[in-house]
Protein backbone atom coordinates (compact mmCIF):
# COMPACT_ATOMS: atom_id res chain seq x y z
CA UNK A 1 0.00 0.00 0.00
CA UNK A 2 1.30 3.41 -0.84
CA UNK A 3 2.37 5.50 1.81
CA UNK A 4 0.92 8.95 2.87
CA UNK A 5 2.27 11.83 2.27
CA UNK A 6 3.60 13.77 5.25
CA UNK A 7 1.37 16.82 6.36
CA UNK A 8 3.03 19.89 7.19
CA UNK A 9 2.99 19.46 10.94
CA UNK A 10 4.84 15.93 10.36
CA UNK A 11 7.59 17.32 8.46
CA UNK A 12 8.21 20.29 10.62
CA UNK A 13 7.95 18.00 13.76
CA UNK A 14 10.14 15.52 11.97
CA UNK A 15 12.25 17.78 10.52
CA UNK A 16 13.18 19.81 14.11
CA UNK A 17 13.54 15.78 15.31
CA UNK A 18 16.44 15.04 13.31
CA UNK A 19 18.06 18.44 13.29
CA UNK A 20 18.04 18.70 16.70
CA UNK A 21 19.02 15.25 17.61
CA UNK A 22 21.96 15.62 14.97
CA UNK A 23 22.79 19.15 16.73
CA UNK A 24 22.85 17.74 20.15
CA UNK A 25 24.67 14.40 19.48
CA UNK A 26 27.73 16.06 17.81
CA UNK A 27 28.37 18.88 20.92
CA UNK A 28 28.60 16.36 23.50
CA UNK A 29 30.74 14.50 21.38
CA UNK A 30 32.95 17.30 21.71
CA UNK A 31 32.05 19.19 24.70
CA UNK A 32 35.32 18.87 26.47
CA UNK A 33 36.86 20.38 23.84
CA UNK A 34 34.52 23.09 23.31
CA UNK A 35 35.32 24.10 26.94
CA UNK A 36 39.41 24.45 27.13
CA UNK A 37 38.73 25.92 23.03
CA UNK A 38 36.49 28.49 25.45
CA UNK A 39 39.34 28.95 28.09
CA UNK A 40 42.11 29.34 25.59
CA UNK A 41 40.35 31.75 23.41
CA UNK A 42 39.36 34.38 26.21
CA UNK A 43 42.91 34.30 27.26
CA UNK A 44 41.72 32.82 31.00
CA UNK A 45 44.57 33.76 32.98
CA UNK A 46 44.59 30.08 34.35
CA UNK A 47 45.25 28.68 31.19
CA UNK A 48 47.54 31.03 29.29
CA UNK A 49 50.41 29.03 29.59
CA UNK A 50 49.19 25.86 27.77
CA UNK A 51 48.98 29.01 24.56
CA UNK A 52 51.34 28.89 21.71
CA UNK A 53 51.91 25.64 21.63
CA UNK A 54 49.98 22.17 19.66
CA UNK A 55 50.59 20.32 23.19
CA UNK A 56 48.83 23.12 25.32
CA UNK A 57 45.51 21.80 24.85
CA UNK A 58 46.01 18.45 25.66
CA UNK A 59 47.56 19.66 28.84
CA UNK A 60 44.70 21.62 29.67
CA UNK A 61 42.49 18.51 28.71
CA UNK A 62 44.50 16.90 32.02
CA UNK A 63 44.96 19.90 34.21
CA UNK A 64 40.54 20.32 34.02
CA UNK A 65 40.88 16.27 34.58
CA UNK A 66 42.80 16.70 37.64
CA UNK A 67 41.58 19.58 39.17
CA UNK A 68 38.23 19.69 38.54
CA UNK A 69 37.43 15.96 37.73
CA UNK A 70 35.91 14.35 34.66
CA UNK A 71 32.71 16.56 35.06
CA UNK A 72 34.67 19.97 35.02
CA UNK A 73 35.31 18.72 31.10
CA UNK A 74 31.60 18.91 30.77
CA UNK A 75 30.66 22.08 32.79
CA UNK A 76 28.52 24.19 31.12
CA UNK A 77 27.16 21.45 28.90
CA UNK A 78 23.99 21.24 29.75
CA UNK A 79 23.76 24.85 29.17
CA UNK A 80 25.19 23.63 25.45
CA UNK A 81 22.66 21.60 24.49
CA UNK A 82 19.87 24.02 25.64
CA UNK A 83 21.14 26.20 22.48
CA UNK A 84 22.55 23.50 20.14
CA UNK A 85 18.95 21.10 20.28
CA UNK A 86 16.56 23.84 19.37
CA UNK A 87 19.37 25.98 17.30
CA UNK A 88 20.00 22.43 15.23
CA UNK A 89 16.55 21.96 14.74
CA UNK A 90 15.58 25.61 13.77
CA UNK A 91 18.37 25.49 11.69
CA UNK A 92 18.52 23.00 9.62
CA UNK A 93 14.35 23.18 9.40
CA UNK A 94 15.10 26.35 8.09
CA UNK A 95 17.97 25.05 5.41
CA UNK A 96 15.80 22.81 3.82
CA UNK A 97 13.07 24.83 3.27
CA UNK A 98 15.20 28.03 2.37
CA UNK A 99 16.94 25.61 -0.35
CA UNK A 100 13.68 25.03 -1.88
CA UNK A 101 12.85 28.42 -2.01
CA UNK A 102 15.94 29.87 -3.49
CA UNK A 103 17.29 26.72 -5.77
CA UNK A 104 13.67 25.00 -6.79
CA UNK A 105 16.08 23.84 -9.67
CA UNK A 106 19.69 22.50 -9.87
CA UNK A 107 19.91 25.54 -12.93
CA UNK A 108 19.45 27.66 -9.74
CA UNK A 109 21.86 25.98 -7.14
CA UNK A 110 24.65 28.85 -7.56
CA UNK A 111 27.47 29.15 -5.22
CA UNK A 112 26.09 32.43 -4.13
CA UNK A 113 22.33 30.54 -3.39
CA UNK A 114 24.05 28.36 -1.66
CA UNK A 115 26.39 30.34 0.71
CA UNK A 116 22.87 32.89 1.16
CA UNK A 117 21.06 29.79 2.12
CA UNK A 118 23.54 28.67 4.95
CA UNK A 119 23.88 32.40 6.07
CA UNK A 120 19.98 32.45 6.64
CA UNK A 121 20.06 29.26 8.53
CA UNK A 122 22.79 30.19 10.62
CA UNK A 123 21.16 33.60 11.83
CA UNK A 124 17.38 31.79 12.09
CA UNK A 125 17.92 31.00 15.49
CA UNK A 126 20.30 33.24 17.02
CA UNK A 127 17.87 35.74 18.79
CA UNK A 128 16.52 33.44 20.95
CA UNK A 129 19.13 30.58 21.35
CA UNK A 130 22.08 33.41 21.88
CA UNK A 131 21.61 33.97 26.05
CA UNK A 132 21.93 30.37 26.68
CA UNK A 133 25.32 30.49 24.81
CA UNK A 134 26.33 33.18 26.62
CA UNK A 135 25.36 31.30 29.82
CA UNK A 136 27.58 28.34 28.82
CA UNK A 137 30.81 30.34 28.19
CA UNK A 138 30.53 32.31 31.61
CA UNK A 139 30.35 28.64 33.00
CA UNK A 140 32.98 27.35 30.79
CA UNK A 141 35.29 30.44 32.40
CA UNK A 142 34.36 29.52 36.09
CA UNK A 143 36.97 27.33 37.02
CA UNK A 144 37.64 27.67 41.06
CA UNK A 145 34.05 27.46 41.90
CA UNK A 146 31.84 24.73 40.00
CA UNK A 147 28.22 27.63 38.61
CA UNK A 148 25.01 26.55 38.23
CA UNK A 149 23.13 27.75 35.13
CA UNK A 150 20.95 29.98 37.67
CA UNK A 151 23.78 31.31 39.26
CA UNK A 152 25.52 32.16 35.84
CA UNK A 153 22.20 33.74 34.53
CA UNK A 154 21.47 35.70 38.08
CA UNK A 155 25.30 37.27 37.51
CA UNK A 156 24.66 38.43 34.17
CA UNK A 157 21.23 40.23 34.82
CA UNK A 158 22.93 42.13 38.20
CA UNK A 159 25.41 43.19 34.99
CA UNK A 160 22.50 45.16 33.85
CA UNK A 161 21.10 47.41 36.67
CA UNK A 162 20.61 50.87 35.74
CA UNK A 163 19.95 49.76 31.94
CA UNK A 164 18.34 47.11 30.62
CA UNK A 165 19.21 44.06 31.74
CA UNK A 166 18.41 41.74 29.13
CA UNK A 167 20.69 43.45 26.97
CA UNK A 168 23.89 41.84 28.92
CA UNK A 169 22.74 38.71 27.64
CA UNK A 170 23.25 39.64 24.49
CA UNK A 171 27.02 40.62 24.91
CA UNK A 172 28.46 39.79 21.53
CA UNK A 173 25.88 39.16 19.84
CA UNK A 174 26.38 41.65 17.04
CA UNK A 175 29.89 39.92 16.37
CA UNK A 176 28.32 36.77 16.07
CA UNK A 177 26.11 37.36 13.59
CA UNK A 178 29.19 38.80 11.79
CA UNK A 179 30.62 35.65 12.03
CA UNK A 180 27.87 33.50 11.20
CA UNK A 181 27.13 34.95 8.07
CA UNK A 182 30.60 33.64 6.21
CA UNK A 183 30.54 30.91 8.60
CA UNK A 184 27.26 29.11 7.87
CA UNK A 185 27.29 30.15 4.69
CA UNK A 186 30.92 28.30 4.12
CA UNK A 187 29.74 25.30 5.47
CA UNK A 188 26.70 25.03 3.09
CA UNK A 189 28.76 26.46 0.15
CA UNK A 190 31.40 23.34 0.36
CA UNK A 191 28.38 20.95 1.74
CA UNK A 192 26.40 21.65 -1.06
CA UNK A 193 29.39 22.06 -3.95
CA UNK A 194 31.08 18.54 -3.45
CA UNK A 195 27.78 16.77 -3.47
CA UNK A 196 27.01 18.59 -6.27
CA UNK A 197 30.43 16.95 -7.57
CA UNK A 198 30.01 13.59 -6.31
CA UNK A 199 26.84 13.17 -8.21
CA UNK A 200 28.01 14.16 -11.24
CA UNK A 201 31.39 12.03 -11.02
CA UNK A 202 30.80 8.86 -8.49
CA UNK A 203 28.43 6.03 -9.47
CA UNK A 204 25.32 6.36 -7.73
CA UNK A 205 24.79 2.46 -6.60
CA UNK A 206 28.57 3.93 -4.77
CA UNK A 207 27.39 6.75 -3.05
CA UNK A 208 24.39 5.24 -2.09
CA UNK A 209 26.68 2.42 -0.33
CA UNK A 210 29.00 5.14 1.27
CA UNK A 211 27.05 8.12 1.96
CA UNK A 212 27.39 8.30 5.60
CA UNK A 213 31.35 8.16 5.40
CA UNK A 214 31.03 11.00 2.54
CA UNK A 215 28.48 12.61 4.57
CA UNK A 216 31.59 12.88 7.35
CA UNK A 217 33.83 13.24 5.02
CA UNK A 218 32.15 16.24 3.04
CA UNK A 219 30.67 17.23 6.57
CA UNK A 220 34.43 17.90 7.61
CA UNK A 221 36.04 19.64 4.74
CA UNK A 222 32.80 22.04 5.19
CA UNK A 223 33.92 22.30 8.96
CA UNK A 224 37.83 23.19 8.25
CA UNK A 225 37.29 25.96 5.53
CA UNK A 226 34.43 28.06 7.61
CA UNK A 227 36.57 27.51 11.02
CA UNK A 228 40.02 28.61 9.33
CA UNK A 229 37.66 31.70 7.36
CA UNK A 230 36.22 32.90 10.64
CA UNK A 231 37.90 32.26 13.58
CA UNK A 232 39.13 35.65 14.48
CA UNK A 233 35.89 36.64 14.36
CA UNK A 234 35.03 33.86 17.00
CA UNK A 235 38.18 34.86 19.14
CA UNK A 236 36.40 38.60 19.60
CA UNK A 237 32.90 37.52 20.30
CA UNK A 238 34.28 35.04 22.73
CA UNK A 239 35.76 37.64 24.44
CA UNK A 240 33.05 40.00 24.48
CA UNK A 241 30.99 37.10 26.33
CA UNK A 242 33.79 36.91 28.81
CA UNK A 243 34.27 40.33 29.49
CA UNK A 244 31.60 40.66 32.18
CA UNK A 245 33.18 39.56 34.54
CA UNK A 246 36.10 42.06 34.17
CA UNK A 247 33.31 44.79 33.29
CA UNK A 248 30.11 44.25 34.27
CA UNK A 249 28.96 47.62 34.62
CA UNK A 250 29.01 48.25 30.94
CA UNK A 251 29.15 47.21 27.45
CA UNK A 252 32.43 46.04 26.01
CA UNK A 253 32.35 47.17 22.33
CA UNK A 254 34.23 46.00 19.22
CA UNK A 255 37.03 48.23 18.64
CA UNK A 256 37.32 47.73 21.95
CA UNK A 257 37.64 43.65 22.10
CA UNK A 258 40.05 43.59 19.41
CA UNK A 259 42.33 46.45 20.94
CA UNK A 260 42.62 43.93 24.52
CA UNK A 261 43.03 40.84 22.01
CA UNK A 262 45.94 42.31 20.05
CA UNK A 263 47.17 43.55 23.66
CA UNK A 264 47.92 40.21 24.81
CA UNK A 265 50.05 38.49 21.91
CA UNK A 266 49.73 41.00 18.45
CA UNK A 267 48.10 39.14 15.62
CA UNK A 268 48.67 35.93 16.82
CA UNK A 269 46.05 36.33 19.77
CA UNK A 270 43.61 36.15 17.44
CA UNK A 271 43.95 32.25 16.21
CA UNK A 272 44.82 31.49 19.80
CA UNK A 273 43.34 27.49 20.69
CA UNK A 274 42.58 27.55 16.69
CA UNK A 275 44.49 24.32 16.76
CA UNK A 276 41.80 22.75 19.41
CA UNK A 277 39.10 24.59 17.88
CA UNK A 278 40.06 22.72 14.34
CA UNK A 279 40.95 19.78 16.13
CA UNK A 280 36.61 20.09 17.50
CA UNK A 281 35.06 21.68 15.19
CA UNK A 282 36.14 19.44 12.19
CA UNK A 283 34.76 15.86 13.87
CA UNK A 284 31.52 18.01 15.21
CA UNK A 285 30.67 19.90 11.98
CA UNK A 286 31.19 16.40 10.19
CA UNK A 287 28.79 14.54 12.89
CA UNK A 288 26.41 16.93 12.25
CA UNK A 289 26.08 16.69 9.17
CA UNK A 290 26.08 13.25 8.98
CA UNK A 291 23.94 12.53 11.47
CA UNK A 292 21.38 14.84 10.04
CA UNK A 293 21.24 12.91 6.80
CA UNK A 294 20.92 9.38 8.74
CA UNK A 295 17.96 11.07 10.55
CA UNK A 296 15.95 12.81 7.80
CA UNK A 297 16.10 8.65 6.17
CA UNK A 298 15.47 7.15 9.34
CA UNK A 299 12.24 9.79 9.64
CA UNK A 300 11.04 9.14 5.74
CA UNK A 301 12.29 12.58 5.13
CA UNK A 302 13.58 13.78 1.88
CA UNK A 303 17.32 14.65 1.64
Amino acid sequence: MKERPLSETQYYLRSAVAGGFAGGLAKTAVAPLERVKILLQTHDKDFRRFSGTWRGPVYALQHIATSQGVRGLFQGHTLTLARAVPHAAIGYTVYDRVKLWLMPTPAQNTSLRRVLAGAITGISAMPFTYPFELVRVRMAVEGHVRPTPWGAVRGIYAEGRGRLPVLHFYRGFAVSLLGTVPYRGGIFLVWETLHAEAKARVDPATLQLHKTGIDLAMGAAAGTLAQVVTYPLEVIRRTQQASGRGSPDRMVGFRETVGSVWAVNGWRSFFTGMGIGLFKQVPMTAISLATWQLAKKTLDLPN
